[in-house]
């Protein structure tokens, strides 16, 4: 999956619905923003101004972090050249959407700080994978389908075990606004998780998540797993 196209595609569907009122970007159109973002060599001031003002309201909707992507995707293509991986590119850019979601906003440059860091975050984890990754071997056992027809449907569910989940479902909720409070988990890296990967799980019949949503649910996943862990797969 070329991470870079989707964001494209989703851009042109926002583009195509106008410029929102709201955003008071005083700018005619959302491709003015992109150029005026991208503009970040002759009139940085204008350009630090737009990416902030769009990476504040990306917190509440989910279309500015499309728009200040599709702004930054050149130069963040550019930062990793082309001796990379699909795969690769397409982290960095995921990267990147945590970064405008998780990062300080002050300060001059901050096209080139956001790109720069999100560059950073994926090079780091891609040597910790490289240098330090560890092989769980999995091994799947078939069972008897004779056992599988005698077993089907032939107890009723166990009320215990039912409380037992609300209860771990209760203590991780429990454990996650701690988190949030002490600041040791984004609210935003909750909202991505809670929205586009546990939503899913619990309701499936709710709209399909877009491949940013999905890719941001993917890299909130892994800084939640501690707590389920710790909460949801205790033994």
């Amino acid at each position: 999956m070329n991470l870079f196209r989707h964001i494209e595609a989703d851009y042109r569907r926002i583009a195509r619905d106008g410029l929102p009122d709201q955003w008071c970007t005083g700018h005619a159109t959302l491709d003015d923003v992109v150029e005026a973002i991208r503009d970040h060599r002759e009139h940085q001031g204008r350009s630090d101004d737009l990416t902030r003002h769009l990476a504040t309201i990306a917190r509440t909707d989910h279309r500015a972090v499309v728009v200040v992507l599709y702004a930054l995707a050149p130069l963040l293509g550019a930062r990793l050249g082309r001796a990379v991986t699909t795969e690769y590119r397409t982290d960095a850019l995921t990267e990147l959407a945590m970064v405008i979601l998780d990062s300080p906003l002050d300060g001059p440059r901050l096209a080139h700080r956001l790109v720069n860091r999100a560059h950073t975050r994926v090079y780091k984890a891609a040597r910790r994978v490289e240098h330090r990754g560890v092989v769980h071997i999995v091994q799947i056992a078939p069972v008897d389908p004779q056992r599988m027809l005698a077993s089907d449907g032939a107890g009723a569910a166990d009320i215990a075990d039912g409380v037992t989940d609300r209860l771990a479902l209760a203590r991780f909720n429990d454990a996650v606004l701690k988190a949030v409070d002490s600041g040791t988990l984004s609210p935003n890296v909750w909202a991505a998780y809670r929205d586009h990967r546990l939503q899913r799980a619990l309701d499936p019949s709710g709209p399909t998540s877009t491949a940013v949503q999905r890719k941001l649910a993917s890299r909130a996943a892994s800084r939640l797993q501690p707590l389920v862990d710790q909460y949801l797969h205790a033994a």
